[in-house]
C-alpha cells in the first residue's frame, strides 16, 4: 500500500498512483454515417453557456463532406474588449481553416471539405442566454458527395 500521502502543495510524488483517461464527447461527437445532422447543445431549446462541442465528420476515403447550416443564429453578446474575433463571444469555427462563423454568418450556407474528414468546434461564452426569448443555436445537415 501506498505510505506516502498526497499534499496539496507537494503533489502525489512517492505514491505510486496510477491514472487512466479516456476522452468522451459531451456535446459534439464523431459522425460516419452519411446524411446526418449536427445542432448545437439541448438545440431547439438554446444552448447553455462555457460549452465548447467538437464534431468530427468523417467520410469514406475518396469521398468529401457537405454541411449545410438549415438555421444557424449564435448571440453577438460580447463580455470584455470585444472586437473582429476577440474578447469572449459565442462561434463556430471550421477547424480546418480556421474559419470563424458567429451571428447569423452560416444561416443557409453550405460548407464543402476538400478531404474526407471535417472538424467543427462550438464554443459557447459565459453570457447566459438560456432563458432569452430569442432562439439561438444552430442545426446543420451533412451529406457524403
Amino acid at each position: 500500500k501506498n505510505k506516502e500521502k498526497c499534499l496539496e502543495e507537494g503533489g502525489c510524488e512517492g505514491t505510486k498512483v496510477q491514472m487512466r483517461l479516456t476522452a468522451e464527447y459531451v456535446c459534439g461527437g464523431k459522425f460516419d454515417v452519411d446524411n446526418g445532422v449536427i445542432t448545437s447543445p439541448l438545440y431547439p431549446s438554446n444552448y447553455i453557456n462555457s460549452e465548447a462541442c467538437i464534431y468530427d465528420i468523417v467520410a469514406p476515403k475518396k469521398k468529401r463532406i457537405a454541411l449545410t447550416c438549415e438555421y444557424f443564429n449564435l448571440s453577438t453578446k460580447c463580455i470584455g474588449h470585444c472586437g473582429e474575433h476577440n474578447g469572449d463571444k459565442t462561434y463556430f469555427q471550421d477547424i480546418t481553416t480556421f474559419e470563424r462563423y458567429e451571428g447569423k454568418d452560416l444561416e443557409g450556407k453550405t460548407i464543402k471539405s476538400k478531404k474526407n474528414h471535417h472538424t467543427f468546434y462550438f464554443l459557447s461564452n459565459s453570457k447566459d442566454v438560456e432563458d432569452d426569448h430569442r432562439q439561438y443555436g444552430f442545426s446543420c445537415s451533412y451529406n457524403f458527395f
